[in-house]
């Protein structure tokens, strides 16, 4: 089994879906399971506030983010379904350092952190995923700070729109990566640690090359491999 699967990640038997969000004792059980829809733009949580519950994002996507000491936002991750966050919680986080807010509308299903500990004592797999997720994200975040420093604004917003394009974007028959426009400029250029106005002009010359199109509700990806190469040439 590999390790992201439709959606859902696991990690041999360990289907986080199964005791995040249970659907084995029919609709029923999955009705008491602790979980909360929100609109776009809704906060989960602030940073300072208690650090005591995991989620797990059964519907939409999620950021996280933070401010710097002058008050700009400072986009850390973008989360989608079958991922989960909050789980410093875990690890000793008493408050939370960053905010979640969603950027499309959004279902959760939820675990108190004592709950999270729980299985990780009874189950060596979920231990060893929670473990093992937690060092993913450390390099990541060592990669992404590599991104800031060595690459330029064009590469590192060309490359964020590829990531999402083809990981979480839906494939045409043509090869084509459509992907639901849930970032504004502004929040592109929040992960990307560039401007809004860099942003959409970076975006209006890929879509003079034919690499891409957008509007407001989606990007489409048109020659993923074209583009890949042409972001290391100067535009």
């Amino acid at each position: 089994m590999t390790e992201k699967e439709n959606g859902i990640w696991f990690l041999e038997e360990v289907n986080l879906k199964e005791y995040f969000c249970p659907i084995k004792g029919g609709q029923e059980q999955y009705d008491k399971q602790p979980k909360r829809s929100y609109k776009k733009g809704e906060f989960i949580y602030f940073s300072n506030d208690t650090a005591d519950m995991v989620y797990f994002i059964h519907e939409g996507a999620v950021k996280i983010a933070g401010y710097t000491p002058a008050g700009e936002e400072i986009i850390k991750a973008v989360l989608h379904p079958g991922e989960i966050f909050g789980e410093m919680a875990v690890y000793g986080e008493d408050k939370r350092l960053d905010f979640a807010q969603t950027v499309e509308n959004t279902e959760l299903c939820i675990l108190h952190r004592d709950q999270v500990s729980d299985l990780m004592m009874d189950l060596s797999k979920f231990r060893e995923f929670l473990n093992r997720l937690m060092g993913q994200r450390v390099i990541y975040t060592q990669k992404r700070l590599e991104s800031l420093l060595f690459k330029d604004a064009r590469m590192r917003i060309g490359e964020y729109v590829l990531e999402q394009a083809t990981k979480h974007g839906r494939k045409t028959l043509d090869g084509a990566y459509v992907l639901r426009n849930y970032l504004t400029h502004q929040e592109i250029a929040s992960f990307t640690g560039t401007s809004r106005q860099t942003v959409t002009t970076v975006l209006n010359e890929f879509r003079e090359k034919g690499y891409l199109d957008f509007d407001r509700k989606r990007i489409v990806v048109r020659k993923a491999e074209e583009m890949q190469v042409g972001l290391g040439k100067p535009s």
